[in-house]
């Protein structure tokens, strides 16, 4: 029984499929299960800005500053690959609540919770996406998250794999590195929350509000990966384990080797204030709105 099969997935069965420009076919809705890492964190305001001039949207800021998401996934089975196999991969991306522009919003700082944005009508807008294959895997399930990611959603992922290790080589840490055109990206090692004292337990079952996640649209005044600009609806359930970041048993260091994903959020000015761990989210991604199932030509 792979970890598509869980019960859980059942409420979505399979709507439609879209073959990538690989050849690969993609399910829709697609289904992905992963053990997951994710750090919140500040980023500089103005610095940030400068990636939307040509953008319909803006950041969200708490007290000022840009509350950036880094994900480091470890996909243990997707339906990017074959139907008769497994599908693993690793992936990261880093993504922040928006606004449409002509509004603002600004959130007060209250404790390193804040970080984590909870707020109606923003949009969880995903601004950049490495993927590479899962030490155990085949290479196809990456690929094939590439292209169906890149021409489905719009997701911002370069379209070179990247060398990415999700290691649980101490039972009570969990470290993750990147590596890109052979330039360093990022290191990450963390002492779990759920082994730090008086870590905060959530068990999220949810979907987000009709087309509340969003991708970049094309920025033509400068070369980017960004294939389309879409709005999308997503599900997802797991058991998250939350505590502060703690600088005497947590590390980070984002590395200004290469422009497109670390030198990017190195710019960025990015500082950790709280971390996030699971071992059983399960996320399914719904057609993107623009589709029209009954156009008929």
């Amino acid at each position: 029984m792979t970890k598509l099969n869980h019960p859980w997935f059942e409420q979505w069965p399979e709507s439609d499929s879209y073959r990538a420009s690989d050849g690969t076919v993609n399910r829709i809705p697609l289904r992905l299960t992963s053990s997951n890492l994710i750090i919140y964190g500040s980023a500089n305001l103005k610095e940030v800005l400068k990636e939307f001039e040509h953008e319909d949207h803006i950041p969200v800021t708490v007290s000022g500053e840009v509350p950036v998401q880094i994900w480091c996934n470890n996909f243990i089975d997707t339906d990017c690959g074959p139907n008769e196999v497994t599908n693993p991969y690793t992936e990261t991306w880093y993504s922040f609540p928006v606004t449409p522009k002509g509004t603002t919003l600004d959130l007060p700082y209250e404790d390193s919770f804040s970080y984590n944005v909870n707020a109606p009508d923003t949009l969880t807008w995903c601004h950049r996406v490495l993927c590479g294959p899962a030490k155990d895997g085949h290479g196809l399930a990456a690929k094939a998250a590439i292209a169906g990611g890149r021409e489905i959603w719009g997701f911002p992922k370069h379209p070179d794999m990247a060398d990415l290790d999700f290691d649980y080589s101490d039972e009570k840490e969990v470290s993750f590195t990147a590596r890109h055109q052979g330039n360093e990206v990022m290191t990450v090692k963390v002492k779990r929350p759920e082994s730090t004292e008086g870590y905060l337990t959530v068990d999220a079952d949810a979907i987000t509000e009709t087309g509340a996640c969003i991708t970049p649209k094309q920025n033509f005044m400068k070369p980017s990966f960004v294939a389309k600009q879409t709005r999308y609806t997503q599900a997802f359930a797991a058991t998250m384990y939350f505590s502060p970041w703690d600088n005497t048993t947590d590390s980070l260091n984002i590395y200004n080797d290469e422009d497109f994903f670390g030198g990017l959020l190195h710019s960025w000015m990015f500082k950790p204030h709280l971390k996030m761990h699971c071992s059983d989210l399960k996320i399914v991604a719904f057609k993107p709105e623009g589709w029209n199932a009954n156009f008929k030509g």
